[in-house]
C-alpha cells in the first residue's frame, strides 16, 4: 500500500453478499456484533482501536417453536413421568403426616382448678375483726391486708345468709359492716364465699311459711327437697342474682351423705358458671382429729380418706394449739397446704396471724405450683411418727413433703419408692421447732432424707417419668 489511510472504518454489515475464496457469497446481516477499526494520533504509537458492538440478547423460543415439540413422544413421556412423580410425592407426604399423627403419643388434657379450689381461704369474722394493718381501726382494709400477708385470694365469711330469709344478710351481723367488707374485697379482686342454705330450715323461714312453696320441702318436714327442680330454679335465681350482686361468689355445702343435696350442688355449680360463681360440697371439719389423742397415723389416715376427692378442710390452728404442741400444729399447716384440697383457715386472732403469716404465705405460694394443684399424691412410710408424700406431675417440678411429729426421734425418709421421684432434689423449705428456713438449704438425696424431731421439709425435684 502506497499510503496509510487514516480514519478508515469498517461500518456495519449490510445485506450484500461478501465474496469468498471459493467464489461463494455470504450475506451479511445486522444480527452480528458490529466491529469498527479506527486510528488516530492518540495514542501516539498509531495503534488501531477495535469497537465491538453489543450482541442482541437471546429471547427464547416462541410459542410457535414450542408447539412443534408438543406432541413429540419424548416430551410427552417426560411430562407424564414428572406429573406422576409430583402426585406420588404429595400423596406420600400426606400418608406420612397421617401416620405421625396417629402414632404420636396423646397429650393428656391439662387439668385445671376452679378459683374456689386454687387458693387457701382465710375466715374473716366482722363480729371479731382483726386490725391486720395496725391502723387502730378495723375495716375492709384489714381484710385486704390479711389476704395479702397470707398469700390468699379467697375470704370465707361464715353463715352470711339469714336462716329466716335467704335473701337477707344474717341478723347476727351488722349489715353495713358486711357490705363494707364485701365492697373492699371486690375492689381488691378477692373472692368471698359463705355457707350454703341449710338443708333443715327454721320453721319461721319465709319459704316454709309460704303455702305456695310447699313443694320446696319434703312432705311433712322442714327439710328442703333438693330433688325438686322448682327449688333448684329458685336457689339459682337467689345465688346468681341477689347474693352475687352483693359480692358473694361461692357457697360451701357441708360434707353430707344426702345424695340429693350433692347432686343439687353439682347442678347449681354448673348454673352459676355464667356469673363466675360456685357451689361446692365437701366441707370437712378437722377438729375431729386435732385433739389430745392426735398422732401421725391418725393424721395420715385422715388425709388418705380425702385423697381422691376435693375437700374443704375447716382448720383452726389456734384452737388446735390448746390441746397439742404448737410445733406439731405448724407441721400440720405445712403438710395440709400441700394435699389435694382447700384449707379454710379460721379462728385467727391478731397475735396468731402476726406469728404465722410467713409460714402460711410460703405454703400458699407452693399451692400455685401445677403439681401441687393437680399432680398425683403418693405416701411413703418410714416411721409411725412421720407423714411423708410426694406430688408428681409429668413435665413440671414435683415436690416431696415430710413432717416428723415426734418430739425426740430422728428418722430417714425414702421417697424414691414413689414413681417419678429421682435420686436428688433441691430443698425449698424447712420448719424446725417452729423456725422457718427457706434460703440456702442445699439439696437432699431422696432415698434418705434426714428429719429431726419436730422437723418438716419441702423438696423440689424434676420427675423422671
Amino acid at each position: 500500500m502506497s499510503e496509510e489511510k487514516k480514519g478508515v472504518t469498517n461500518g456495519p454489515a449490510n445485506s450484500e453478499m461478501a465474496p469468498q475464496e471459493d467464489g461463494t457469497k455470504v450475506p451479511l446481516t445486522n444480527d452480528e456484533a458490529e466491529v469498527k477499526f479506527t486510528s488516530s494520533n492518540n495514542p501516539p504509537n498509531g495503534d488501531a482501536k477495535i469497537d465491538v458492538g453489543t450482541a442482541q440478547p437471546f429471547s427464547g423460543l416462541s410459542k410457535e417453536d414450542l408447539m412443534k415439540y408438543a406432541d413429540d413422544p419424548f416430551w410427552v413421556r417426560l411430562r407424564w413421568i414428572l406429573f406422576i412423580l409430583f402426585w406420588a410425592g404429595w400423596v406420600a407426604m400426606l400418608v406420612l403426616a397421617i401416620v405421625i399423627i396417629v402414632q404420636a403419643p396423646r397429650c393428656e388434657a391439662k387439668k385445671t382448678l376452679d378459683w374456689v379450689q386454687e387458693s387457701a381461704m382465710v375466715q374473716y369474722d366482722v363480729n371479731k375483726p382483726i386490725d391486720a394493718d395496725g391502723s387502730g381501726d378495723t375495716d375492709s382494709k384489714d381484710v385486704i391486708k390479711m389476704a395479702s400477708d397470707l398469700g390468699m385470694t379467697t375470704v370465707y365469711m361464715k353463715d352470711l345468709i339469714d336462716p329466716l330469709d335467704f335473701s337477707k344478710i344474717n341478723g347476727v351481723y351488722v349489715e353495713e359492716d358486711v357490705k363494707d367488707v364485701l365492697k373492699g374485697a371486690k375492689e381488691a379482686n378477692l373472692h368471698v364465699v359463705t355457707d350454703f342454705v341449710p338443708a333443715e330450715v327454721d320453721t319461721g323461714n319465709s319459704w316454709y311459711l309460704n303455702a305456695s312453696l310447699s313443694d320446696f320441702f319434703i312432705e311433712g318436714t322442714n327439710f328442703l327437697n333438693f330433688s325438686n327442680p322448682n327449688l333448684l330454679n329458685a336457689l339459682d335465681d337467689l345465688l346468681s342474682g341477689t347474693w352475687n350482686d352483693m359480692g358473694i361468689q361461692g357457697f360451701l355445702v357441708p360434707d353430707t351423705d344426702d345424695q340429693a343435696l350433692t347432686n343439687a350442688s353439682i347442678t347449681l355449680n354448673e348454673e352459676l358458671q355464667d356469673v363466675d360463681g360456685a357451689v361446692v360440697d365437701g366441707m370437712t371439719d378437722m377438729s375431729s382429729i386435732l385433739n389430745s389423742q392426735f398422732d401421725a397415723q391418725k393424721y395420715q389416715a385422715f388425709l388418705e380418706e380425702h385423697i381422691d376427692d376435693w375437700s374443704y378442710f375447716e382448720y383452726n390452728p389456734k384452737q388446735a394449739e390448746s390441746v397439742i404442741d404448737s410445733s406439731i400444729v405448724q407441721l400440720i399447716t405445712l403438710s395440709v397446704f400441700m394435699v389435694p384440697g382447700t384449707p379454710i383457715v379460721n379462728g385467727l386472732d391478731e397475735a396468731y396471724f402476726s406469728d404465722n403469716s410467713l409460714l402460711m404465705k410460703a405454703m400458699s405460694e407452693f399451692r400455685e405450683k401445677e403439681s401441687v394443684q393437680v399432680g398425683n399424691m403418693t405416701f411413703t412410710n418410714s416411721s409411725e411418727d412421720v407423714v411423708a408424700y410426694a406430688r408428681v406431675l409429668k413435665g413440671t417440678p414435683g415436690y416431696a413433703v415430710a413432717v416428723n411429729l415426734h418430739s425426740d426421734n430422728s428418722t430417714l425418709v425414702n421417697f424414691t419408692s414413689i414413681e417419678g421421684v429421682p435420686e436428688k432434689g433441691i430443698n425449698q423449705l424447712k420448719l424446725l421447732n417452729a423456725t422457718l428456713l427457706s434460703e440456702d438449704l442445699g439439696s437432699s438425696k431422696l432415698d434418705a432424707v434426714p428429719l429431726g424431731p419436730y422437723e418438716g421439709i419441702v423438696i423440689e425435684f424434676v420427675p423422671d417419668l
